[in-house]
């Protein structure tokens, strides 16, 4: 089996890109290699928490930092960006190569606003005095001698991304599937390809060292429209692509994976000194979620009797009704080309494993990352399994309701922001958060949404009453030792609560509510299973370690009294689920799931 968000395939599609940025700031490919390098492995220790965000734009963050802050010698002489100071150089490839936003470009340097215009435009000024030839637009620059690959029938995308064809080339096919079904109400039109027309108006760039014929020529990660900052001087941003070029064709994948494995293997060996009482001091080491290879990522059936897709095989659509309740899905991913996640192929939709161990796929949903904001696609199972909730290809956030085939639509704007799913144990109701200021919940008996607002808004969890958990994250200077609070109110047909604070980092793996809707289980920062009164905030009863590797996130009450957790399994490779009785403290493997992905959404258990 494999799944889309594993962190080889992040780094095999991106960690070229990241290179080039690097040598875009050294102007040296091996100070380039060694900066992007140290970046991923610093990023991507994180990447179970990292993946389902922004994770290009995290390891950017991590890449710009370590520039800045090492004091870089001066670039060579040769180098076009030479004259420029580290800081000048770092907004300039920021802005015109990585084609960030302003505010992203403020955040991967460090500078404000003010200060950010002002360095922006001192650079510009010493290096068109410098280079003006690199102000001179070319729309066509010639590729280096040799045999240009041949594109593939369907381009290659990446987040952030849609390359251009080779000029001359047919547009690709249609994509073949299943028509999906619409949703109740009127659906957004669909979009007329932006993404087209601007790949059109970008510039071709070969690889240094082109490939064999038969293969794509490498994407770029961020390129974009010449819009916003980049049409202020279209012919820097055209030449530092140029430029970037000369970067050798750079995977990553091996000396990041092979550092980061061997932190891993440095903290598994304390945990087991300690264990045997030779340090005292170490009672519990977290190993950061790795993914292995995606050569390993093919799972064979087990004695569960669960009959999973070969990899060469895609599975069947589902089909519009369905009384065969869905256990767990992944997301898979195309060999040797990229799914447009809008729109994507059977071989990267979701795949949905169901209780009698038939596999699916949903065709009716975007999946994978979205292109523009390098942003996860969400998706949620009710716990009974009989209730999806995803984002539709129109660009819509539905519900669909499995034995009935009805499907009924969230009404809310999206927000490009990182989108959240929760729903209520019976499945009765759905709720929707960015992050942001706005979220929204779907009765689905009724079929209305019902509007919540806020700051930095997140719905933790939902009662079968349609009561709601919400927190509400605001920056603050007047409480010691905080530079945040979050405010947790209940929300629902019976009113809403005062509210009480607390630190956001109890918040960080999620929360659950208890079937009678009093009682809060959540993760504190220790890694310990605590409970709190919903309506006070009082934390009260056991508080139980969670020991081993870390905790991947809260998922829900079994009982009045057991609540399950998902932890990384020792290999880091998949996770395992952790049942923990919140009155004695007590904790046991939860047996009765055989494999569980990192993120893979749970509906019904055995």
């Amino acid at each position: 089996m494999k799944k889309s968000g594993d962190l080889s395939i992040f780094l095999a599609n991106y960690s070229p890109s990241f290179a080039r940025t690097a040598y875009l700031l050294t102007g040296d490919a091996d100070r380039a290699r060694e900066l992007a390098v140290e970046a991923l492995v610093t990023a991507c220790r994180r990447w179970s928490t990292i993946r389902w965000g922004q994770p290009a734009v995290t390891v950017l963050r991590e890449l710009y930092a370590r520039f800045l802050a090492a004091a870089p010698p001066p670039a060579p002489e040769g180098h076009a960006l030479a004259t420029l100071p580290p800081t000048g150089r770092a907004v300039l490839v920021a802005r015109y190569h990585d084609a960030l936003p302003p505010e992203q470009v403020a955040m991967v340097t460090g500078l404000w606003s003010a200060a950010l215009d002002e360095e922006a435009h001192q650079a510009l000024v010493l290096l068109r005095a410098a280079h003006p030839e690199l102000f001179t637009r070319n729309e066509t620059p010639d590729p280096p001698d040799g045999p240009r690959p041949e594109p593939d029938d369907t381009p290659s995308q990446v987040p952030g991304d849609t390359p251009p064809p080779e000029p001359g080339a047919a547009p690709p096919p249609e994509p073949e599937g299943d028509a999906p079904p619409k949703p109740e109400g009127d659906a957004p039109p669909e979009p007329e390809g932006d993404a087209r027309e601007a790949a059109d108006q970008a510039p071709w760039v070969a690889p240094e060292d082109p490939p064999a014929a038969a293969q794509e020529p490498e994407p770029a990660l961020w390129t974009v429209s010449a819009q916003g900052s980049d049409a202020d001087e279209p012919g820097l941003r055209a030449a530092l692509v140029r430029i970037a070029a000369g970067m050798p064709h750079t995977n990553l994948s091996e000396p990041v994976l092979t550092r980061i494995g061997r932190r891993r293997r440095t903290r598994v060996t304390l945990w087991a000194a300690a264990s045997a009482g030779a340090v005292g001091a170490f009672a519990a080491l977290v190993v950061i979620a790795v993914s292995t290879l995606a050569g390993n990522l093919e799972r064979a059936a087990d004695d569960s009797g669960t009959t999973r897709t070969p990899p060469d095989e895609v599975p069947m659509a589902i089909p519009d009704k369905l009384d065969d309740p869905i256990r767990y899905a992944y997301t898979d991913y195309c060999e040797g080309a990229a799914s447009d996640s809008s729109d994507p192929k059977p071989c990267g939709q979701w795949r949905l494993t169901a209780q009698s161990g038939k596999e699916w796929r949903l065709h009716t949903a975007r999946a994978g990352y979205d292109e523009e904001t390098l942003i996860a696609l969400p998706l949620a199972i009710s716990q009974d399994g009989h209730r999806l909730a995803y984002r539709h290809r129109d660009g819509s956030y539905v519900v669909h309701d499995l034995p009935t085939g009805v499907v009924k639509k969230i009404d809310i704007e999206h927000e490009e922001t990182l989108p959240h799913f929760t729903s209520s144990p019976s499945g009765r109701y759905f709720a929707l958060d960015f992050g942001a200021a706005d979220g929204a919940m779907l009765d689905f008996d009724t079929g209305a949404t019902q509007r919540v607002r806020g700051t930095k808004l997140k719905i933790l969890a939902v009662g079968n009453d349609g009561t709601r958990v919400v927190s509400d994250e605001v920056d603050v200077n007047n409480v010691p030792g905080h530079a945040s609070v979050a405010t947790l109110t209940l929300q629902g047909a019976k009113g809403r609560t005062r509210g009480y604070r607390v630190d956001p980092g109890l918040l960080e793996y999620g929360a659950a509510l208890s079937p009678d809707g009093r009682t809060l289980a959540l993760v504190s920062a220790d890694e310990r299973l605590v409970t709190m009164n919903a309506r006070t905030g009082r934390v009260s009863g056991s508080r139980t370690a969670l020991d081993d590797y870390g905790v991947i996130a809260v998922e829900r009450w079994l009982s009045a009294d057991e609540v399950l957790v998902r932890q990384p399994d020792e290999d880091d490779e998949d996770a395992y689920l952790t049942k923990v009785d919140v009155r004695s403290g007590k904790s046991e493997d939860y047996g009765g799931e055989e494999w569980t992905g990192y993120d893979s959404p749970l509906g019904a258990l055995r």
